[in-house]
Formats: structure tokens, sequence, C-alpha cells
């Protein structure tokens, strides 16, 4: 691990480590594990930095409308979270590996998600505090930076007193020259890089870096300063990196202009519920993009998709709109970014169908040997059984919902066959049912 010196602009330096590639792709490897315990440990309406569903514009948006806003910045915040602060919250083998040299240190993937972690009883000390003393003040932290939103001017040196004793109890350094008090009388807040007053606004600051950019020409830098200036929450996803609560539909629309699925029926996609989390990195999702095979073992992939018949797009688009069928995933900790939000990629792969009887089955695993067995393991665990032992138990037994008459399925071990639909959205139309 190499430890490189940055300079500054105050004149000092800024350490930086670096990990070698093996060191890394390990820490990355206890990112989300680390991230999953900051979650349940933070109280939920304060941390807004290196969490899911948060950003600095939901950190902004939670002081919109008030008169004062008080900011503290907390000194070298990584590397003051120590072994001691995380004992208890993760086992002693994950602290040994993600504290180095005494500390979290910058640099480190997983630093971010630690300090969030080490801050959680801070977090819920300060919470407390105001929870007996002012119930009205807003108070939210993103990574380092404490922002405190309130109506009485009374308070602020109320805060400025109590706040760093609560802030040195819990192991923590407030940085005293960065303590800032904003006034909307004196013009809008600036919290987290945006201006806030009854909405939110982008800076100055920021506007004239865009005006640079145009006359410069510099199309890179001007496209992500206008997607800034958009000031739009993230797209919401879980722990797990998988589409939660979006646009399931508006999805879809984006990955049928880029795999050329020009017959494909939005409307008719139904929504498959809320990914079941299996355990060790494993998850069973609805989500379009695993429907259309986002992995690690992607080339092959691709060239199914693009095939010039369009089989393999039909079939795959078959399974999307069985309201029963789902993917079920063994997650890799590499992300790529699809549709604009960030998933994880997978190692292995299959099919699951829930019967009409309510019982689960997984089909046909693709990935390497180990991964696919891993898979394999925990959907028996969570009470999956395979197609064939399925077909041997409850025969002709068919998988809830129904596809367009026209396609056909490909790649499974399921029987399929044509009808006419009684009820639902496919009313009065031919439809093709499968069944084990």
């Amino acid at each position: 691990m190499k430890i490189v010196n940055i300079p500054k602009g105050n004149g000092k330096f800024r350490t930086i480590y670096v990990p070698n590639k093996q060191e890394k792709a390990h820490l990355r490897s206890l990112v989300w594990k680390i991230a999953d315990r900051a979650e349940k440990a933070c109280p939920k309406e304060v941390p807004h930095g290196f969490m899911r569903k948060r950003s600095p514009v939901t950190n902004a948006q939670a002081h919109v409308g008030h008169e004062f806003t008080l900011t503290m910045d907390l000194r070298d915040f990584f590397a003051t979270v120590t072994e001691k602060m995380l004992v208890g919250k993760l086992s002693a083998e994950i602290v040994k590996d993600i504290i180095v040299d005494g500390s979290a240190r910058q640099g480190l993937p997983t630093s971010p998600a630690a300090a969030n972690l080490a801050a959680s009883d801070m977090d819920k000390a300060i919470l407390k505090w105001i929870m007996k003393n002012n119930k009205q003040i807003i108070y939210t932290r993103y990574a380092d930076d404490l922002t405190f939103s309130y109506d009485d001017p009374g308070l602020t040196d109320i805060l400025k007193v109590n706040i760093p004793q609560i802030i040195r109890r819990c192991g923590f350094t407030l940085a005293e020259e960065k303590t800032h008090l904003y006034s909307a009388k004196a013009g809008r807040r600036i919290i987290t890089g945006i201006a806030v007053d009854n909405e939110l606004h982008p800076t100055r600051r920021i506007k004239r870096k865009l005006r640079a950019a145009i006359h410069q020409g510099n199309t890179a830098s001007m496209n992500g300063l206008l997607e800034w200036c958009k000031l739009k929450p993230p797209k919401l996803r879980s722990a797990n990196g998988v589409l939660e609560n979006a646009d399931i539909k508006e999805e879809v629309r984006k990955l049928a202009k880029v795999w050329r699925l020009g017959n494909v029926s939005v409307q008719k996609i139904p929504d498959k519920g809320p990914d079941e989390d299996l355990g060790n990195d494993c998850i069973v999702t609805g989500d379009p993009v695993y429907h259309l095979g986002m992995s690690t073992f992607t080339t092959g992939w691709v060239s199914c998709m693009r095939h010039p018949t369009g089989q393999y797009r039909r079939g795959t688009v078959f399974w999307m709109h069985l309201r029963g069928t789902r993917i079920a995933a063994y997650l890799s900790n590499k992300t790529a970014v699809f549709g604009g939000v960030e998933r994880r990629q997978m190692k292995a792969r299959c099919l699951v169908h829930t019967l009409r009887n309510g019982v689960k089955c997984y089909d046909r695993l693709y990935g390497d040997q180990t991964s696919a067995i891993h898979l394999r393991n925990q959907l028996e665990t969570a009470g999956y059984i395979s197609v064939e032992k399925a077909k041997e138990l409850y025969k002709n037994e068919k998988v809830e919902g129904h596809a367009p008459a026209g396609w056909k399925a490909y790649f499974d071990n399921l029987k399929n066959s044509t009808s006419k639909a009684t009820k639902g959205q496919w009313a009065g139309k031919q439809v093709r049912i499968c069944h084990v």
C-alpha cells in the first residue's frame, strides 16, 4: 500500500493511502457489508453522504424554508475513526482489514462507510440533545459536514456551546475555524454546495463554471454541470445496488432502445415487487436490467442479444412479462451504470419462477461453476427447488402471469402453451402460459 501526500490550497498536505490491486479488490468486497451496518446503525434522517437514497441534494433539501443555518466541520474525519469506535459494530476480522496505521484512511474504499458507522453514536447523541432541548432544530450530516437549521436566533449560541461538547465526547474533533452562520435575510444559505431559500438553486460559482464551459466548448464539462443544475435527488437503489423504487416502465423503455426491442409492450410489463435478499450477496429481483443480462460475462450475452433473428431478445422480454418470473443473481463487487443507475454486476444468474400454488423453483444456472453452486445453495436454503424437482411434484402447475402469444421462451426447461386470457390486462387475447 502506497502513501501519497497531495498539496492542499492552504500549503498543507493531504495524505492519501493507495492500496494495490489485490488490496483494493478485498476492501471493495467489504464495502457493502459495512454500508449495510451503517444504514442500520445511523439515525435514518441524519447522514446524507455515502448513503443510499442520499446526496448533497437531499441534504440541502432538509433545510429548505428556515431562517438560520449553522454549519460545522469535523477535522480529519476518516483519520479520526479508530478501531475502538468500530468494536462491536463490525467483526474483529473486518476491523483489522479496514484500520490502517491506527485509523480509517483517506483513499481506502471502506473508509466512507466505516466513518458513517463510527459517527452513528455522535448522530444519535446530537439528536437526543435536540429532542430534549428544541425539537424544531433540523440536523443533517454529509460526511464531515454538520448542518443545523432553525428559526429562533437565540439557538445559535446554545448550539455553538453544546454541539462541540458532544462531538468531543464521541471522539471527533471540531474544525472551529470552519463554523459558519447563514441567515436567510442576508441571502441564500449555502449547504453542501447548493443555494437554499424556500427551494434549491445552483450556486453562482456553478453558474460561472457552466458559462465558462459553454464559452470554451467543453461539452463533457457542460453536460455534467447542466445535470448538476437540475438538482435532482439520486435514483433510488438498494444496498445491493439494485433498483428499489424507480419507474420500471421508464427503465424498460431505455433498455428497449439499447437492445432494439421495438415491439416491447412497456405498459404490460408487471411490477414484480421488492427484491428478495438471499444473503451472501445473492438476491432475487425483477429489475429489467438483470433480466437483460447485466453480468461480468456480458460478451457472449451481448452477441446473443444482437443476434439478427432477434430470438434471444424476444425470449428475454417474454420472461419479463411473466409476473411470477424473476432473476436470481450472485452479485459481484464490480458495478456498472445502466440507464443512469449504478448496479452491481452478476457473477452467476438464473431464472426463478413462482408457481400458482406458491411453490418457487429455479432453472438453468449460468456462471462459473463455483459461483453457480454458491447461488444454487443460497436458493435452496431460502426454500427454492429445481424445476426438475417441481416437475416431479407439481406436474403441469402453471407459472404466475401471461406473455404475448407470439413470443416463445428460450433456454428453459418449462413447457408452454397458448390460450385465451379470461381476465386481467390480457383479457380476450391469446397469451402464452408456462407450466412445469
